[in-house]
């Protein structure tokens, strides 16, 4: 059947820009034929692809948001917490990107979009990626020098900006249409910005991420803000209500808690103790670090908190997000120790700082029931083998007579995602260690353990190389500890005998972290807040009893007090469909009482103020800035000041008085730290699992 001649022309312009887009060498951007979806997560998932639509230029841009991370970093990190692969979509223009994502062609569209001007258009808006000033910048050479002198003065700028990005503040220095120039939307946002440099545009209208990213910024003169501290945000389809809230808890979460939060620094034990803080990078696994009962459990995790108690210090929990190697989070200084309940192979060992062993494990082989494989040694050489990329290291080293096909899943990945590739048949075998295998096979009905592949491998800390005073105190606590049967007696309570990850009182629905996940998340998306950070102050506050009874007559979930409850027009504070979502808007109050401090700052001060009150936070960050300090910033200023204002001498020179501010300090640590877990435990969507 012959095309008409559009079609033709539509076809062979479609090749043309893909023929242009290989031309130009941009490795991101593929040619593929478009395919509709218009489903929301669950559907996303099935497919097992996230596609993102963006503008011209995106893979060449510098803009970095306030977190420090460019957004297609931050899309990455966002795939990978959903489980799926990330596809680019290029749309050669600019006004077509809104078109695409409601035609299905894609997931999620990313350029400088204004969060109204989305809903305007019938579209849902992220929550918030970056903060901008949006700017009249004009050519150096300009005679325009403020708003008033760009009045009646040509703009150039593209339509597609003023539909979703100026829409509210152009009308007020360009009031007549005449004025607007409109520009090629196959121009990319820099390329526009470059004309304007060179005088072939006398102004345009940008934003500060992008100004700031821009190579000539310092020839461009900056006429005036028309707008300041805008939100940048990404846009879904309106429908897809389950992808937005994912998105929505991942932006929360990562502007938080995000790697660009972490300090790097190798540190000696000298530093870690000037510092009062112990850094340890570790998996979420059964057997390092997890969730029981809301509260924070395993071998690892609890071996080390009491590390960290013996050089006085607190413990800091770093867990790397998938696809990060937690050696290399340790080589590039985000951490102090590692330790990761695996045996190492030499090579590791010697480009750190490992110490003795304190116990030895097993690797085992693991089949599936079904497949007929027995699961013996010599078959290693003979079907695809999943193993986690440090179990690779050492199998590469032994002496098979023939050599596994080793299938390795992506940096960073841990022994239950090589259970996870034989139970899903992309594997005939895996291989972990045995108490993995103890921990975790009796919730695998599908596999079996098979025989030992290589037994007796030793079990050591891994630490930074600048630290070989930190090892020798490593060393000397895990061999009195060894010596004592302490390590024994954890191993029996931690992996032998585990305690039960849920408490059955409560009736926690197995793969929930609270037997409240539902209201959590409504109430999370309600207010823009991480359902999952309301979980963690929740078990602070009571465990997650909802008849929980304090001292001074608090009560209830989120342990309200009788005057709170009232203001927040609670009835009953031991009903959780009334307290959750009240403290998730009392806790939004609280936040908003810190406006210009980054999100992370934010909710560090929030979290102390629900435990203290705003008015000593205040008391805090005047202390602060009279010491010099960031007031602005909770880690190592705000949170400093606070600790000083636990001295009664000290608090009486404030409004607030008396303070017992040390403990909030720890409360609002330990908060984070638990929120850090949950976040790696359960997903976007408020489901546990892989």
């Amino acid at each position: 059947m012959m095309r008409d001649a559009p079609s033709k022309r539509r076809m062979v312009s479609r090749l043309v820009v893909c023929l242009a887009i290989a031309a130009l060498g941009l490795e991101h951007a593929a040619c593929v034929w478009r395919s509709r979806r218009t489903g929301d997560l669950a559907a996303i998932k099935a497919a097992g692809e996230l596609r993102v639509i963006v503008r011209p230029g995106f893979f060449a841009s510098r803009v970095v948001t306030a977190s420090g991370e460019s957004q297609t970093v931050m899309l990455r990190h966002l795939a990978r917490r959903l489980g799926v692969h990330l596809r680019w979509v290029q749309a050669p223009r600019n006004d077509q990107l809104l078109d695409w994502l409601a035609r299905g062609w894609g997931d999620i569209a990313v350029d400088r979009f204004a969060p109204g001007a989305l809903r305007r258009l019938g579209f849902g808006a992220s929550a918030a990626v970056d903060w901008v000033d949006d700017l009249v910048v004009a050519t150096p050479g300009s005679a325009v020098w403020t708003l008033s002198d760009a009045a009646g003065k040509e703009v150039d700028v593209q339509r597609s900006s003023l539909r979703w990005r100026f829409r509210n503040e152009i009308a007020r220095v360009f009031p007549r249409r005449s004025e607007i120039i409109a520009v090629p939307e196959e121009a990319s946002l820099e390329e526009i910005l470059a004309r304007v440099a060179g005088g072939r545009y006398q102004l345009t209208l940008t934003d500060s991420g992008v100004l700031d990213a821009f190579p000539g910024r310092y020839r461009l003169k900056v006429i005036g803000p028309l707008e300041t501290g805008r939100p940048v945000v990404w846009a879904v389809r309106r429908q897809n209500t389950v992808l937005k809230a994912a998105v929505n808890d991942f932006l929360f979460a990562e502007n938080v808690l995000s790697p660009g939060k972490n300090v790097q620094a190798c540190r000696s034990l000298e530093q870690i103790r000037r510092a009062g803080v112990l850094r340890l990078i570790t998996w979420n696994s059964p057997t390092t670090c997890r969730v029981a009962s809301g509260g924070l459990a395993g071998f690892e995790y609890r071996l080390a908190l009491s590390f960290a108690r013996m050089l006085r210090v607190r413990l800091e929990l770093n867990i790397p997000p998938p696809g990060t190697d937690p050696l290399a989070w340790l080589e590039q200084g985000y951490g102090d120790l590692a330790a990761l309940h695996q045996p190492l192979a030499p090579g590791v060992q010697r480009r750190f700082l490992a110490t003795l062993s304190y116990g030895r494990v097993d690797l085992v082989a693991i089949v599936s029931r079904t497949s007929g494989i027995p699961g013996v040694i010599d078959d290693l050489g003979a079907a695809p083998v999943a193993v986690d990329p440090l179990t690779a290291q050492l199998l590469r080293l032994m002496p098979f007579s023939i050599p596994p096909a080793l299938i390795t899943p992506q940096p960073g990945s841990d022994m239950l995602r090589s259970m996870l590739a034989v139970a899903r048949g992309t594997a005939s075998i895996a291989v972990i260690d045995s108490d993995t295998a103890q921990l975790e096979l009796a919730d695998w009905p599908s596999l079996r353990e098979g025989t030992v592949v290589v037994p007796g491998c030793a079990l050591r800390w891994v630490i930074s190389a600048a630290a070989p005073r930190l090892r020798r105190e490593a060393n000397r606590f895990l061999e009195a500890n060894v010596r004592s049967g302490s390590i024994r007696q954890l191993k029996r309570e931690e992996i032998v005998r585990p305690g039960r990850d849920w408490n059955p009182r409560l009736e926690i629905p197995l793969g929930h972290l609270t037997p409240f996940d539902a209201l959590l998340r409504d109430a999370g998306q309600a207010t823009g807040i991480d359902w999952r950070l309301l979980a963690s102050i929740m078990y602070e506050e009571s465990r997650f009893n909802p008849r929980a009874i304090g001292p001074g007559g608090s009560a209830g979930l989120f342990q309200f007090m009788p005057a709170t409850w009232v203001e927040l027009g609670v009835r009953n504070p031991m009903d959780p469909r009334e307290a959750i979502p009240a403290a998730a808007r009392y806790f939004k109050q609280l936040m908003d009482q810190f406006q210009g401090v980054s999100m992370a700052s934010r909710v560090a001060m929030a979290i102390a103020s629900y435990n203290v009150g705003p008015r000593h936070v205040a008391d805090a960050r005047k202390l602060a800035a009279k010491m010099h300090l960031d007031p602005n910033v909770w880690n190592g200023n705000v949170e400093t000041a606070m600790l000083l204002l636990d001295n009664p001498d000290v608090a009486r020179r404030f409004p607030a008085g008396v303070c017992r501010c040390r403990r909030a300090v720890g409360y609002t640590r330990r908060i984070l730290r638990r929120y850090k877990a949950y976040r790696e435990e359960f997903s976007v969507i408020g489901s546990s699992g892989l």
